[in-house]
């Protein structure tokens, strides 16, 4: 992968579409510690969102805000962060932090070197009502957007894909 020209490496784990999400545990913005289930209790659909940084992407994340604050139905899209840092208030985003890399490991999305060495990278990751993942968009070129239409036409298939009510 490569930012602003500089080639970094991801850790070799990798979850795929098609797979089952994985829990994992993080810090909120209170600092309490808090498990992301694959599949929440309301049976929503889930967006698992990183970057490295808030200051090189605040533009994207602003915007991805936005977008999934025009959606018509609850989505649950936390926006990971390895450690700690100050954010403003999103409308719909909810901010977390990686403390102990669980995302990161297991997710695939941990930097191993360069500049942004033991942060994550720029992932999403839309998670169906049932605990699937879906769609992942992991952009090689940390400068190129998500594909926003590419995630609107997932999230309406993943809406669709499950009713909570059985094959029968």
């Amino acid at each position: 992968m490569i930012y602003k020209n500089e080639k970094f490496d991801l850790i070799d784990e990798f979850i795929d579409i098609g797979y089952m999400a994985e829990d994992f545990e993080v810090k909120d913005i209170n600092d309490n510690s808090k498990i992301i289930k694959k599949s929440n209790e309301k049976r929503d659909i889930q967006i698992f969102i990183s970057f490295p940084n808030y200051e090189d992407f605040k533009e994207e994340i602003t915007f991805f805000d936005e977008f999934i604050n025009g959606a018509k139905v609850d989505i649950y899209t936390y926006l990971i962060f390895n450690k700690k840092i100050q954010l403003p208030t999103f409308k719909k985003l909810i901010p977390v932090f990686d403390i102990e890399e669980d995302f990161a490991c297991m997710y695939g999305t941990q930097i191993l070197n360069g500049t942004f060495k033991n942060k994550l990278t720029k992932a999403l990751f839309i998670i169906g009502k049932d605990g699937a993942i879906y769609h992942i968009d992991m952009p090689n070129d940390l400068e190129d957007s998500f594909n926003l239409e590419l995630v609107r036409v997932e999230l309406n298939k993943v809406y669709q894909s499950y009713t909570g009510v059985g094959c029968h």
